[in-house]
């Protein structure tokens, strides 16, 4: 009959129905993971002053209902990257004494910053007048105390400073990735 089947040893008719309940119980209990990506900007760029430069935010809309963040990392992607400068061209991670540069992130526009991708000194190193292809850069930082289930996530990187000017992100996107555990589940 259709929706039926033997299981090999098994003496009596098993309805696939009931095998679709029985996945569908194992996959409400396995956690989810979802990334969430900003719209691109054409560049973001680095200069020898040490400045904060603003990223793309990002909008976290679709999280399930009454799910529960287990952990989440931010990401920076970029096409290409530039060094505009004649001589060789990195990351100074003397801006910020002890941390190097951070990528930072912040629930909407108010509240607290909180340190999600570090980058180090003479990270992106470039000959002079030279562009290389680009990279995802995740965070390893747990940011999941920053996230306020869903809405918008401020994003800086933090007085990015190059050691000459211009290191040129080029095509950049910011991203969030999270990993959650279904509803009225707990780690």
């Amino acid at each position: 009959m259709p929706g039926e089947f033997y299981i090999e040893g098994k003496q009596e008719k098993v309805d696939l129905t009931e095998i679709r309940n029985i996945l569908s119980e194992i996959q409400a209990g396995i956690a989810g993971m979802v990334d969430f990506w900003s719209e691109p900007v054409e560049e973001v760029q680095v200069s020898a002053a040490g400045i904060t430069v603003p990223l793309p935010s990002v909008d976290i809309q679709g999280l399930p209902s009454g799910a529960s963040i287990m952990r989440a990392v931010a990401m920076l992607k970029f096409r290409m990257v530039e060094n505009t400068n004649a001589a060789v061209n990195r990351l100074n991670g003397g801006s910020v004494a002890g941390t190097s540069q951070v990528i930072q992130v912040r629930q909407g526009t108010l509240g607290n910053w909180f340190d999600a991708v570090g980058f180090v000194d003479g990270q992106f190193g470039l000959e002079g007048q030279t562009r290389e292809g680009g990279d995802v850069c995740f965070g390893s930082i747990d940011i999941s105390e920053a996230l306020a289930r869903n809405g918008i996530l401020g994003l800086r990187w933090l007085l990015a400073r190059a050691n000459a000017d211009f290191l040129n992100f080029n095509d950049v996107q910011a991203g969030i990735r999270i990993w959650y555990l279904p509803g009225g589940m707990t780690e």
